[in-house]
Protein backbone atom coordinates (compact mmCIF):
# COMPACT_ATOMS: atom_id res chain seq x y z
CA UNK A 1 0.00 0.00 0.00
CA UNK A 2 1.31 3.49 -0.99
CA UNK A 3 1.81 6.18 1.04
CA UNK A 4 2.11 9.45 -1.37
CA UNK A 5 1.10 11.87 1.08
CA UNK A 6 3.64 10.91 3.70
CA UNK A 7 6.70 11.00 1.01
CA UNK A 8 5.41 14.46 0.35
CA UNK A 9 5.04 15.44 3.55
CA UNK A 10 9.00 14.49 3.91
CA UNK A 11 10.30 15.89 0.63
CA UNK A 12 8.07 19.39 1.90
CA UNK A 13 9.86 18.81 5.52
CA UNK A 14 13.71 18.13 4.10
CA UNK A 15 13.62 21.37 2.04
CA UNK A 16 12.26 23.24 4.61
CA UNK A 17 14.69 22.47 6.95
CA UNK A 18 17.60 22.58 4.65
CA UNK A 19 16.35 26.27 3.78
CA UNK A 20 16.30 26.91 7.87
CA UNK A 21 19.63 25.59 8.52
CA UNK A 22 21.23 27.85 5.31
CA UNK A 23 19.35 30.60 6.30
CA UNK A 24 21.16 29.70 9.96
CA UNK A 25 24.68 29.86 8.17
CA UNK A 26 24.30 32.70 6.32
CA UNK A 27 22.93 34.67 9.47
CA UNK A 28 24.11 37.67 9.78
CA UNK A 29 24.08 39.36 6.44
CA UNK A 30 23.65 42.43 7.65
CA UNK A 31 24.13 44.82 11.16
CA UNK A 32 22.71 42.85 14.19
CA UNK A 33 21.29 45.56 16.91
CA UNK A 34 21.05 44.54 20.19
CA UNK A 35 18.79 46.40 22.44
CA UNK A 36 20.31 47.56 26.50
CA UNK A 37 17.20 48.92 28.77
CA UNK A 38 19.96 50.83 30.37
CA UNK A 39 22.00 53.90 29.83
CA UNK A 40 25.32 53.59 28.26
CA UNK A 41 28.13 53.27 31.01
CA UNK A 42 26.84 50.54 33.20
CA UNK A 43 27.70 47.18 33.81
CA UNK A 44 25.21 45.85 31.30
CA UNK A 45 26.13 48.10 28.53
CA UNK A 46 29.76 47.61 28.74
CA UNK A 47 29.56 43.49 29.05
CA UNK A 48 27.78 43.97 25.79
CA UNK A 49 29.97 46.21 23.79
CA UNK A 50 32.54 44.16 24.73
CA UNK A 51 31.28 41.15 23.11
CA UNK A 52 29.63 43.06 20.33
CA UNK A 53 33.35 43.52 19.26
CA UNK A 54 34.04 40.20 19.04
CA UNK A 55 30.70 39.12 17.35
CA UNK A 56 31.24 41.83 14.89
CA UNK A 57 34.73 39.78 13.99
CA UNK A 58 33.29 36.86 13.83
CA UNK A 59 30.33 37.86 11.80
CA UNK A 60 31.70 40.43 9.56
CA UNK A 61 28.54 42.15 10.33
CA UNK A 62 28.49 45.27 12.56
CA UNK A 63 26.50 44.33 16.26
CA UNK A 64 24.81 47.85 16.91
CA UNK A 65 24.45 48.49 20.60
CA UNK A 66 21.06 50.74 21.20
CA UNK A 67 20.32 52.13 24.67
CA UNK A 68 16.75 52.58 25.35
CA UNK A 69 16.29 52.97 29.59
CA UNK A 70 13.97 53.98 31.47
CA UNK A 71 10.81 52.78 33.34
CA UNK A 72 12.23 49.40 35.14
CA UNK A 73 13.29 48.41 31.62
CA UNK A 74 10.05 47.99 29.75
CA UNK A 75 10.87 50.88 27.35
CA UNK A 76 13.54 48.87 25.97
CA UNK A 77 11.43 45.30 26.45
CA UNK A 78 8.65 46.93 24.38
CA UNK A 79 10.72 47.99 21.40
CA UNK A 80 12.11 44.45 21.03
CA UNK A 81 8.93 42.39 21.80
CA UNK A 82 7.20 44.35 18.66
CA UNK A 83 10.43 43.69 16.30
CA UNK A 84 10.56 41.52 13.03
CA UNK A 85 11.83 37.57 14.38
CA UNK A 86 14.36 37.38 12.33
CA UNK A 87 17.58 37.41 14.61
CA UNK A 88 18.76 41.01 13.56
CA UNK A 89 17.39 42.72 16.60
CA UNK A 90 17.90 41.05 20.00
CA UNK A 91 17.60 42.30 23.70
CA UNK A 92 20.13 42.44 26.42
CA UNK A 93 17.63 41.45 29.41
CA UNK A 94 18.23 40.86 33.09
CA UNK A 95 15.98 40.01 35.96
CA UNK A 96 13.14 42.80 36.00
CA UNK A 97 12.79 42.55 32.30
CA UNK A 98 11.75 38.87 32.07
CA UNK A 99 11.35 37.84 35.65
CA UNK A 100 9.97 40.66 38.10
CA UNK A 101 7.84 42.62 35.92
CA UNK A 102 5.16 40.97 35.46
CA UNK A 103 4.61 40.37 39.22
CA UNK A 104 5.57 44.31 39.71
CA UNK A 105 3.13 45.74 37.00
CA UNK A 106 -0.38 45.52 36.77
CA UNK A 107 -0.55 45.86 33.19
CA UNK A 108 2.82 45.75 30.59
CA UNK A 109 3.14 46.68 27.15
CA UNK A 110 4.71 42.91 26.47
CA UNK A 111 4.18 39.66 27.48
CA UNK A 112 7.71 38.60 29.69
CA UNK A 113 7.20 34.72 28.79
CA UNK A 114 5.05 34.89 25.10
CA UNK A 115 6.70 37.46 23.69
CA UNK A 116 10.77 36.64 23.61
CA UNK A 117 12.83 33.15 23.22
CA UNK A 118 15.95 32.75 25.20
CA UNK A 119 18.87 33.15 23.56
CA UNK A 120 21.84 32.74 26.19
CA UNK A 121 22.37 33.44 29.76
CA UNK A 122 25.47 35.18 29.57
CA UNK A 123 26.68 36.36 32.95
CA UNK A 124 25.40 36.21 36.73
CA UNK A 125 26.54 37.84 39.78
CA UNK A 126 26.03 37.86 43.51
CA UNK A 127 24.96 40.48 45.89
CA UNK A 128 26.91 41.36 48.78
CA UNK A 129 25.77 43.14 51.68
CA UNK A 130 27.86 46.49 52.25
CA UNK A 131 27.89 49.12 54.93
CA UNK A 132 29.66 52.10 55.31
CA UNK A 133 33.80 51.55 56.00
CA UNK A 134 33.81 53.44 59.79
CA UNK A 135 30.34 51.68 60.57
CA UNK A 136 30.52 49.95 64.19
CA UNK A 137 29.68 46.46 62.67
CA UNK A 138 32.35 44.25 61.63
CA UNK A 139 30.15 41.01 60.88
CA UNK A 140 27.29 39.71 60.00
CA UNK A 141 26.15 38.90 63.50
CA UNK A 142 27.27 42.21 65.20
CA UNK A 143 24.66 43.82 62.48
CA UNK A 144 21.76 41.63 62.87
CA UNK A 145 22.00 42.07 66.64
CA UNK A 146 21.96 45.59 66.37
CA UNK A 147 18.49 44.84 63.70
CA UNK A 148 16.86 42.84 66.35
CA UNK A 149 17.60 45.50 69.01
CA UNK A 150 16.07 48.45 67.10
CA UNK A 151 13.38 47.54 65.30
CA UNK A 152 12.75 48.89 61.52
CA UNK A 153 15.52 51.75 62.51
CA UNK A 154 18.35 50.34 60.35
CA UNK A 155 18.43 52.26 57.08
CA UNK A 156 19.17 50.36 53.50
CA UNK A 157 19.29 51.96 50.35
CA UNK A 158 18.52 50.22 46.98
CA UNK A 159 17.81 51.50 43.28
CA UNK A 160 13.87 51.55 43.82
CA UNK A 161 10.85 50.58 44.96
CA UNK A 162 10.27 46.56 43.62
CA UNK A 163 14.14 46.27 42.58
CA UNK A 164 16.60 43.44 43.54
CA UNK A 165 17.78 45.40 45.74
CA UNK A 166 14.54 46.19 47.57
CA UNK A 167 12.91 42.70 47.04
CA UNK A 168 16.42 40.89 48.47
CA UNK A 169 16.72 42.68 51.18
CA UNK A 170 12.97 42.30 52.56
CA UNK A 171 13.71 38.76 51.96
CA UNK A 172 16.72 38.43 54.12
CA UNK A 173 15.17 40.37 56.78
CA UNK A 174 12.35 37.94 56.67
CA UNK A 175 14.34 35.28 56.84
CA UNK A 176 16.78 36.50 59.94
CA UNK A 177 13.54 37.79 61.66
CA UNK A 178 14.43 41.42 61.44
CA UNK A 179 12.83 44.49 59.76
CA UNK A 180 14.51 46.90 58.13
CA UNK A 181 13.53 50.71 56.56
CA UNK A 182 13.60 51.31 53.16
CA UNK A 183 15.13 54.20 51.39
CA UNK A 184 14.42 53.56 47.68
CA UNK A 185 17.21 55.85 45.22
CA UNK A 186 17.67 56.81 41.69
CA UNK A 187 20.22 54.21 40.82
CA UNK A 188 22.90 51.39 41.57
CA UNK A 189 25.93 54.83 42.26
CA UNK A 190 23.39 56.69 44.26
CA UNK A 191 22.88 53.57 46.95
CA UNK A 192 26.70 53.42 46.43
CA UNK A 193 27.18 57.28 47.78
CA UNK A 194 24.81 56.98 50.22
CA UNK A 195 26.63 53.86 51.73
CA UNK A 196 30.05 55.48 51.88
CA UNK A 197 28.58 58.85 52.84
CA UNK A 198 26.61 57.28 56.23
CA UNK A 199 23.06 58.20 54.93
CA UNK A 200 22.23 54.72 55.26
CA UNK A 201 23.50 52.28 57.54
CA UNK A 202 23.79 49.43 54.63
CA UNK A 203 22.74 48.16 51.38
CA UNK A 204 22.60 44.98 49.45
CA UNK A 205 24.50 45.37 45.96
CA UNK A 206 26.58 43.35 43.20
CA UNK A 207 30.05 42.76 43.55
CA UNK A 208 31.39 44.63 40.62
CA UNK A 209 30.02 47.53 41.98
CA UNK A 210 31.35 47.94 45.45
CA UNK A 211 35.08 45.59 45.14
CA UNK A 212 37.18 48.14 44.75
CA UNK A 213 35.51 49.59 47.60
CA UNK A 214 35.76 46.98 50.23
CA UNK A 215 39.43 46.76 48.84
CA UNK A 216 39.77 50.77 49.81
CA UNK A 217 38.06 50.68 53.10
CA UNK A 218 35.18 52.84 51.92
CA UNK A 219 33.27 49.63 52.51
CA UNK A 220 33.07 46.82 54.49
CA UNK A 221 31.27 43.80 53.09
CA UNK A 222 29.43 41.32 55.77
CA UNK A 223 27.97 38.74 53.75
CA UNK A 224 27.83 37.67 49.94
CA UNK A 225 25.15 35.26 48.29
CA UNK A 226 27.89 33.20 46.61
CA UNK A 227 28.36 29.52 47.76
CA UNK A 228 31.61 30.22 48.45
CA UNK A 229 33.90 32.72 48.87
CA UNK A 230 34.86 35.08 45.80
CA UNK A 231 38.52 35.56 45.01
CA UNK A 232 37.74 39.37 44.47
CA UNK A 233 36.73 39.95 48.30
CA UNK A 234 37.85 36.27 50.31
CA UNK A 235 37.72 38.07 53.21
CA UNK A 236 33.51 38.14 52.82
CA UNK A 237 32.13 35.46 54.44
CA UNK A 238 29.54 33.82 52.48
CA UNK A 239 25.58 34.06 53.49
CA UNK A 240 25.91 30.38 53.88
CA UNK A 241 28.69 30.18 56.77
CA UNK A 242 27.06 32.54 58.68
CA UNK A 243 24.29 30.54 59.60
CA UNK A 244 21.88 31.33 56.21
CA UNK A 245 22.20 28.32 53.57
CA UNK A 246 19.04 28.82 51.62
CA UNK A 247 19.85 32.95 51.22
CA UNK A 248 20.13 33.58 47.42
CA UNK A 249 20.65 36.70 45.65
CA UNK A 250 21.64 35.84 42.03
CA UNK A 251 21.30 38.84 39.33
CA UNK A 252 21.62 37.63 35.65
CA UNK A 253 22.29 39.34 31.97
CA UNK A 254 21.24 37.61 28.77
CA UNK A 255 20.28 37.50 25.29
CA UNK A 256 16.83 37.42 24.21
CA UNK A 257 14.77 37.34 20.90
CA UNK A 258 11.72 38.17 19.49
CA UNK A 259 8.99 34.76 19.98
CA UNK A 260 9.19 33.47 16.26
CA UNK A 261 12.67 33.68 15.47
CA UNK A 262 14.03 30.96 13.73
CA UNK A 263 15.65 27.73 16.06
CA UNK A 264 18.17 27.62 13.77
CA UNK A 265 19.03 31.69 14.04
CA UNK A 266 18.93 30.98 17.59
CA UNK A 267 21.03 28.38 18.39
CA UNK A 268 23.61 30.00 16.21
CA UNK A 269 23.72 32.98 18.09
CA UNK A 270 23.88 31.37 21.09
CA UNK A 271 26.60 29.15 20.03
CA UNK A 272 28.67 32.15 18.88
CA UNK A 273 27.52 34.47 21.89
CA UNK A 274 28.69 31.63 24.37
CA UNK A 275 31.96 30.90 22.48
CA UNK A 276 32.88 34.75 22.30
CA UNK A 277 31.96 34.97 26.08
CA UNK A 278 34.48 32.05 26.82
CA UNK A 279 37.63 33.44 25.57
CA UNK A 280 40.10 33.98 28.41
CA UNK A 281 41.01 38.01 27.40
CA UNK A 282 37.12 38.64 27.73
CA UNK A 283 36.13 37.00 30.46
CA UNK A 284 39.03 39.06 32.55
CA UNK A 285 38.13 42.44 31.17
CA UNK A 286 34.24 41.75 31.43
CA UNK A 287 33.29 38.82 33.24
CA UNK A 288 34.95 37.14 36.19
CA UNK A 289 38.24 39.89 36.05
CA UNK A 290 34.87 42.18 37.27
CA UNK A 291 33.23 39.84 39.45
CA UNK A 292 30.69 38.42 37.22
CA UNK A 293 30.12 34.71 37.11
CA UNK A 294 29.84 32.84 33.45
CA UNK A 295 26.27 31.76 33.26
CA UNK A 296 27.41 29.68 29.94
CA UNK A 297 23.63 28.94 29.38
CA UNK A 298 22.39 28.01 26.17
CA UNK A 299 18.55 28.59 25.23
CA UNK A 300 17.21 25.08 27.12
CA UNK A 301 19.44 25.72 29.72
CA UNK A 302 18.61 29.53 29.71
CA UNK A 303 14.61 28.72 29.58
CA UNK A 304 14.93 26.21 32.62
CA UNK A 305 16.94 28.73 34.56
CA UNK A 306 13.96 31.53 33.82
CA UNK A 307 11.36 29.42 34.76
CA UNK A 308 12.90 28.61 38.38
CA UNK A 309 13.93 32.85 38.47
CA UNK A 310 10.19 33.98 37.70
CA UNK A 311 8.67 31.50 40.57
CA UNK A 312 11.33 32.61 43.24
CA UNK A 313 10.66 36.07 42.11
CA UNK A 314 6.90 35.93 42.42
CA UNK A 315 7.34 34.80 45.85
CA UNK A 316 9.08 37.68 47.11
CA UNK A 317 7.09 40.35 45.84
CA UNK A 318 3.87 38.58 47.16
CA UNK A 319 5.51 38.86 50.36
CA UNK A 320 6.58 42.18 49.88
CA UNK A 321 3.30 43.00 49.21
CA UNK A 322 4.98 45.69 46.22
CA UNK A 323 3.04 46.56 43.08
CA UNK A 324 3.89 49.52 40.49
CA UNK A 325 1.79 51.09 37.85
CA UNK A 326 3.15 51.78 34.82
Amino acid sequence: MAYPDIGRWFAVASLALAATSAGAQDFPNKPVRVVIPFSAGGLTDVLMRGLGESLSKKWQQPVIVDNRPGANTIIGAQAVAGAEPDGYTLLMANDPTLSSNQYLYNKLPYDPVNDFVPVANIAMTEQVLVVPGNSPYNTLEEFLRAARANPGKLDYGSFGVGSKAHLDTEAFGRMAGVNFNHVPYKGVADVLVAIQGGQVDFGLTGVSPVVEHIKAGRMKGLAISSPERRPQMPGVPTFREQGFPDYESIAWFGLVAPKGTPDAVVNKIAADVLEAASQPELQQRYITGVGLVFADQGPAEFAAFLEKDRRKYAEKIQAAGVKLDY
